[in-house]
């Protein structure tokens, strides 16, 4: 099914976009302890081949799944060196570093991430949306996006994007960090927050 989105849905997901960005930045800063600015690109609907760019590039990503009103889920994209750089600030006061705790730091930073979104979504739409714990994948975005195709129940018809930017700022350290963020839904579900939108525009 062939759904297309005007402005006005753009210009409303985005705004729930900058809600779950600042509220993300908030819970991040506290939980490093330092100065943390996240921001994100504006949300833009995405085909298979803009997903297969940099194909020899090595990421991490955390997929959750979503449940309820919403199916389908959330992706987190981040360069190997760059997820290090983040996991290693969440770390840096844990007496021993080993993968396992790299990867329970890397989900954290997903929960706040994913969490803060679909958080925004559900109480400006007013949806049931029930996540699932994150799940880590290594290698590159296309293998990340195979992945999720197991991990999430139904049929994924449209991916959207954000390029999430991180900078964090020290008293003797500063890091700018990319990555991506994916809201990955079937046509049901992106129908439902379209008829959302839309209640809100006729009131």
């Amino acid at each position: 099914m062939n759904i297309v989105l005007d402005k006005f849905y753009y210009d409303a997901l985005n705004e729930v976009g900058n809600i779950g960005m600042g509220n993300a930045t908030t819970a991040l800063s506290q939980l490093v302890g330092k100065s943390i600015q996240v921001s994100s690109s504006s949300l833009s609907l995405l085909k298979d081949k803009d997903i297969s760019e940099n194909l020899n590039s090595e990421k991490v990503g955390a997929i959750v799944r979503v449940m309820g009103d919403m199916n389908g889920g959330f992706i987190l994209v981040l360069g190997k060196n760059h997820s290090e750089v983040l996991t290693d600030m969440l770390l840096k006061d844990s007496p021993a570093e080993d993968n396992y705790m790299k990867a329970s730091a890397f989900i954290e930073v997903a929960n706040i991430l994913a969490g803060s979104y679909y958080n925004a979504l559900s109480k400006f739409l007013n949806l049931s949306i029930i996540p699932s714990i994150p799940v880590i994948s290594e290698g590159t975005t296309d293998e990340i996006f195979e992945k999720s195709k197991k991990h999430m129940s139904g049929k994924i018809d449209h991916i959207f994007g954000l390029k999430t930017l991180f900078e964090i700022k020290g008293e003797d350290e500063y890091h700018s960090l990319s990555g991506d963020m994916y809201m990955l839904l079937d046509t049901a579900s992106l129908q439902s927050i379209i008829d959302r939108i839309e209640e809100m525009r006729t009131r």
